[in-house]
């Protein structure tokens, strides 16, 4: 369940009604260990393979969902479909899964595979909280040798459309007062004044809210950020669970992580532009702003 319901929403003006919630989005170590046997359990490790290698929770499976660079034109979108259908279908996936997700922290590369696998319509997705250095702090088993692979399944997409934004929606919606657009790149990378070498160019997209992705995570990266500061953060940029709200940052995956922390608030209406600055960048018809 969200962390407050529709009818608490305009309780977020009340810092301290956000404390009594729990996240649908995060389970810690204790919550795998108690539901091991469930067959439908899939861990799925994020990280670069040669880290899953040193070593990993045991039986988890890896997935790169972090190399695909996504173009969200509608044959890039249905490109990145099929990709998906493959990807997931070679993972041997089904709707009956729980899957939980995770990185070395709370990290990007996790935040990017669970917002790919709500966008393809996966019933049960968890990101696991504080990652595998909460799992070896807590001396959990770790294995080196690689989990034997699931027989591959014909995954059937059910893409959660409400849950992407594409360059034509975010363009469209520049001028509109009713959508936030959020960049949450480092504040160099916003005001145009450093960012990724492949970037054809550098900037922001106009009328960009900033706020930096790992504001919204705790100090030490593990968890999402503690309710007052979250409700700090919302209530001073005005994002509010009324508004459209569209996140980027430079390839979709740091804004999975915000678009994650907001959904779990409950708000309704978030999309992530999966294809970010790095697509919006590479048209030079859009326009950018710097400082």
């Amino acid at each position: 369940m969200p962390r407050f319901a529709n009818t608490l929403w305009p309780a977020l003006l009340s810092v301290s009604a956000l404390a009594a919630a729990e996240s649908h989005t995060l389970v810690a170590p204790e919550w795998i260990e108690k539901n091991r046997r469930d067959p439908h359990l899939v861990l799925l490790d994020a990280r670069p393979e040669a880290e899953y290698l040193e070593g990993h929770v045991p039986g988890a499976l890896v997935i790169n969902a972090y190399d695909n660079l996504v173009d969200t034109t509608p044959q890039g979108e249905r490109a990145f479909q099929a990709w998906l259908t493959e990807t997931l279908g070679k993972a041997g996936l089904g709707p009956k899964d729980v899957i939980v997700v995770y990185d070395n922290k709370l990290g990007m590369r996790a935040a990017r595979a669970y917002w790919m696998l709500c966008y393809a319509g996966q019933p049960t997705v968890f990101l696991l909280e504080g990652g595998m250095e909460a799992w070896r702090r807590k001396n959990r088993p770790v294995e080196t040798a690689a989990a034997a692979p699931r027989a591959a399944t014909r995954y059937h997409l059910r893409p959660e459309k409400q849950y992407i934004a594409t360059e034509r929606q975010v363009a469209a919606s520049l001028k509109d007062g009713r959508t936030i657009i959020l960049d949450v790149r480092t504040h160099a990378e916003y005001e145009g004044q450093g960012g990724v070498a492949d970037c054809a160019r550098q900037g922001r997209i106009p009328g960009a809210v900033w706020i930096e992705w790992t504001e919204w995570l705790s100090p030490d990266g593990t968890t999402f950020a503690g309710f007052e500061k979250l409700g700090t953060l919302l209530i001073g940029k005005g994002i509010l669970p009324n508004k459209q709200i569209i996140v980027y940052c430079h390839r979709g995956a740091r804004a999975a992580m915000v678009w994650a922390v907001l959904d779990d608030l409950g708000y309704p209406k978030v999309r992530n532009y999966i294809g970010s600055w790095h697509e919006w960048a590479g048209r030079p018809e859009l326009p950018a702003e710097k400082q």
